[in-house]
């Protein structure tokens, strides 16, 4: 059983016996070796996005439901170059499923153009878990096709829902803090 007041395991840690490892043991100061994790080339450790559009993210996939829900978020420059978006674009999500996504093809390619028209970038796909943490799937892993998008997963598990970040890259999942302001 974890101790619930050992420190996290870092970004990209899987569970297992390394991730226990970095966790230690808080209390006793028994804190075992690091071991550390394999992270993508790019694995920033937090991201800045406004409340508002938080706000936004939750209450389009409130409205998605049963569904999950899908969109994409637009900024001036990636992430990872500190960019923080500022428009939120919710998009219909084509495979109707609550346990699946799909943007909408003719939105996409839409949304893509205007972003593109408005000397933007995608900074983040957004989509919601009507019933699972706010965490990758492993078909949100395969899937995952934009390098230099964050994947921001809303879940509707628990009430308030949970929005949180990641980067995927080759298949390498990487947890990236949201700041909110």
């Amino acid at each position: 059983m974890t101790d619930p007041d050992a420190r996290p395991a870092p970004a990209g840690l899987k569970p297992g016996p390394e991730a226990d490892a970095w966790r230690g043991a808080a209390d006793t100061g028994t804190a075992r070796r690091a071991v550390a994790p394999k992270l993508p080339s790019w694995s920033p450790a937090s991201a800045t996005i406004s409340n508002e559009l938080i706000a936004q993210i939750v209450e389009s996939a409130r409205h998605g439901f049963p569904n999950e829900a899908c969109g994409l978020l637009a900024a001036d420059r990636i992430a990872e170059d500190g960019g923080m978006p500022s428009r939120f674009l919710p998009m219909r999500n084509a495979a109707a499923s609550p346990y699946r996504y799909e943007i909408d093809s003719q939105e996409l390619l839409a949304a893509i153009l205007e972003i593109d028209d408005r000397d933007q970038v995608v900074w983040g796909i957004v989509h919601s878990h009507v019933a699972s943490k706010p965490e990758p799937s492993a078909t949100d892993v395969g899937l995952a096709a934009y390098r230099d998008a964050l994947y921001l997963i809303c879940s509707l598990a628990t009430d308030p829902p949970v929005v949180r970040a990641w980067s995927i890259v080759d298949g390498h999942v990487s947890e990236v803090v949201l700041n909110p302001t």
